[in-house]
């Protein structure tokens, strides 16, 4: 269902945004490093930011999801394997962290004993929540009580919820405008105007309390993710220079300090990442068809350093831990992607004939 004219080679061998997701996700592990190792904002928002490196990432994370999972409704067969995409990309890799995180870096951290930790509620709600994902939970009872950062076992998750937000919403706008062509037409001209509601609610104080109808966290990030769909949807129109792109970027950096940095930034990183993403740099080329860990370093650099944490602070520095949690996660990242999440996603069609089938032999009896 053609909707706009390709300029840029979307397959997963013709860009950078496997490499690009990689190096986000090491950088969230970096910026964790400070807080979780010696209690300590990292350097970015020490010297003056609203928010810190990894936040940033995340930002540009939101990003990329928003030109690919954008995408991925616009050419999906229908809602079903738009849906089950979309599952089986983020569910199994979260159940298999979550059964990890409550049965064995659990058992080993809590302070209470075997018993007692396993007929704790929360024990169990958390292996629930935390592998649906829309409703995390970050304590486990016992665990971590005492580390230099308390309590959280996987902090890294709060953004998944955010993201699983965006899949819905933008789901629904997309499939909704291919019931018709001549809406399908338009769509381009929709996701821009939510764009720019999105960027004005971003930057401007929220209207409702935060936590009534529309958190400020959903604006925050997003936002991001509106400023992605709106470079897939006009990507026929809008220039691509990387020196640019960094150039902008680093100059919006410099209005630290200042109310402009959130308005410039938001404008430069989405551009920056649109960029950096399509770049046909030699060496850039060079790393493409790596294997995509970026979501397991994601969700495992968090408990990792944590563990870590609590071994290791008292007896080494900062740089010590962060390289050590950097090789672990990316071990236990590259096993991830290879024992679970590759297989998972190697199974979309089985999924989806197996749910459409289940559909076709339960309606008629919902309607008898």
């Amino acid at each position: 269902m053609p909707l706009f004219a390709h300029k840029n080679d979307w397959s997963q061998a013709g860009n950078n945004f496997d490499f690009l997701r990689l190096v986000l996700a090491s950088l969230v592990i970096v910026s964790h490093a400070y807080p979780l190792f010696i209690g300590a904002a990292d350097p970015w928002q020490a010297h003056g930011s609203p928010f810190n490196i990894g936040q940033m990432c995340v930002m540009a994370f939101f990003a990329i999801s928003g030109m690919l999972v954008t995408r991925s409704a616009i050419l999906s067969r229908s809602v079903l394997s738009y849906i089950v995409s979309r599952v089986m990309r983020l569910l199994p890799g979260a159940f298999v962290c979550a059964l990890l995180m409550t049965f064995a870096l659990g058992l080993v951290f809590t302070t209470l004993g075997i018993y007692e930790y396993l007929t704790d509620g929360s024990v169990w709600s958390f292996l629930r929540r935390n592998t649906m994902l829309m409703s995390i939970q970050y304590d486990l009872p016992g665990v971590f009580k005492d580390n230099v950062y308390p309590g959280a076992v996987n902090g890294s998750l709060w953004s998944l919820r955010v993201e699983i937000r965006m899949y819905m919403l933008f789901g629904v706008i997309v499939f909704l405008a291919r019931l018709r062509p001549e809406w399908m037409r338009h769509l381009k001209y929709l996701l821009l105007v939510l764009f720019v509601v999105a960027y004005f609610g971003a930057i401007l104080p929220p209207l409702l309390p935060e936590g009534v109808l529309t958190p400020k966290t959903n604006w925050i990030y997003g936002y991001y993710f509106a400023a992605g769909a709106v470079l897939l949807c006009w990507e026929h129109v809008i220039p691509r220079n990387l020196i640019v792109a960094v150039v902008l970027f680093i100059a919006s950096l410099f209005t630290v300090n200042t109310p402009f940095l959130d308005p410039a930034m938001r404008l430069t990183l989405p551009y920056l990442v649109y960029c950096f993403a399509f770049s046909q740099a030699t060496a850039l080329k060079r790393l493409r068809g790596a294997p995509d860990i970026s979501y397991g370093i994601y969700i495992y650099g968090f408990p990792v350093q944590q563990s870590l944490s609590a071994l290791f602070a008292d007896r080494f520095g900062l740089l010590p831990l962060t390289t050590a949690s950097l090789a672990i996660t990316v071990v236990l990242a590259s096993l991830s992607w290879k024992l679970v999440e590759k297989p998972a996603l190697t199974r979309k069609r089985a999924v989806e004939d197996a749910m459409a089938g289940l559909y076709r032999r339960v309606v008629p009896v919902a309607g008898a």
